[in-house]
């Protein structure tokens, strides 16, 4: 299957004149008395679909906003977020600063916090971080009860319950126990009862917990877990996983990978045993899955919507700054990626996902 995937400028500046075009007209018949509107769920999810019914704002000046990434990874879905931020807070006319750290995920947790302690010295009005550890919990609880800066947790979607009544401003992701359904669901139909599985967790915490573990659960005594690994670092990790897992269990019909360096260490493994009949699912739909679910490596790929975190993001700063009411948890959409599904419909999927960041290739 040869699946051209193009990004087209047009599109984007399309995009941007229609957004600033409508806001505008909006913002015409915008009132004063509207300032203390609450935002619900759905309001909130049209802002993030289609254009905004709210003015552009005035300000004295920049805003300043702090990110803390776990980016450096094989997956791009960091660094097109802050693409998607950037290009909706440029539409919305907003004037802002932003100051961005990276880190590899899950092995440098510490120096995730001596960033912060970095930029909280500069004083941000917004901080953008993820939960993915109790340690990094415990780091924004210390935050919470400040007038600033304001927390954004991203790449969470399920409010942490032991913070009661003291929540950041918003939690903006992807809901991956909804994505882990929904891969459970494809693998169900794909291969009969009884199959053999293994499963490659990505670190422990929640995001392993809720991708992985849910993703279990969904499959059930349908088919067969024989093994699974958990490793917390990169893509050499993930293969020597699978090369022990095919090694025991040379029998497995396909290995649940839990993230994208997770997918991407299991095709290196599969690459070296000279074997093409085990499938690898994608998780996440960045630029890297799609060139493998293109060239028939990845048997499928849960595509997030990939922009609408970073759009998310910059809705709900500007609602703040309106002095509006934003809901608690936004969760983004995904798009389902299969071998028979029709090219045309792919390649709409993938523009409407990277809207904003689609140039960055």
């Amino acid at each position: 299957m040869d699946i051209k995937i193009q990004f087209i400028g047009f599109f984007h500046l399309t995009h941007r004149i229609k957004l600033l075009f409508v806001t505008c007209l909006l913002s015409i018949s915008y009132s004063a008395g509207s300032a203390t509107q609450v935002v619900n769920d759905s309001e909130f999810k049209a802002l993030v679909e289609h254009v905004s019914p709210f003015p552009v704002l005035h300000q004295k000046k920049a805003i300043r906003i702090a990110i803390v990434y776990p980016g450096i990874q094989v997956s791009d879905y960091w660094q097109r977020s802050l693409s998607a931020l950037r290009g909706r807070l440029d539409d919305l006319g907003i004037d802002y600063t932003l100051d961005i750290r990276f880190t590899k995920p899950h092995v440098e947790q510490e120096r995730q916090e001596i960033q912060i302690m970095e930029l909280l010295e500069r004083d941000p009005d917004y901080l953008v971080y993820t939960i993915n550890s109790i340690r990094q919990q415990r780091m924004v609880e210390a935050l919470l009860h400040q007038a600033k800066p304001k927390i954004i947790i991203q790449n969470l979607t399920r409010p942490i319950a032991d913070w009661y009544d003291v929540q950041p401003l918003m939690y903006i992701g992807f809901d991956h126990a909804e994505g882990a359904k929904r891969l459970a669901e494809y693998f169900k139909q794909r291969f009969p009862q009884d199959s053999e599985y293994g499963i490659v967790f990505w670190g422990r915490g929640v995001l392993s917990d809720q991708r992985g573990l849910t993703f279990e659960r969904e499959i059930g005594s349908y088919h067969q877990l024989k093994i699974s690994y958990f490793t917390e670092e990169s893509r050499a990790k993930a293969k020597l996983s699978v090369l022990a897992m095919l090694k025991n269990y040379p029998n497995l019909k396909y290995i649940y990978a839990s993230a994208t360096d997770i997918a991407f260490g299991a095709l290196d493994a599969l690459n070296e045993l000279g074997r093409s009949d085990v499938a690898i699912n994608g998780w996440g739909g960045g630029l890297a899955e799609l060139d493998a679910f293109k060239d028939g490596l990845l048997d499928v790929v849960l595509m997030r919507v990939n922009d609408q975190s970073g759009i998310a993001m910059a809705e709900a700063i500007r609602l703040d700054m309106l002095g509006k009411s934003v809901p608690k948890v936004y969760a983004g959409d995904f798009r389902l990626l299969t071998k028979d599904m029709d090219e045309s419909l792919i390649e709409r999927y993938i523009k409407e996902a990277f809207v904003y960041s689609g140039s960055k290739r």
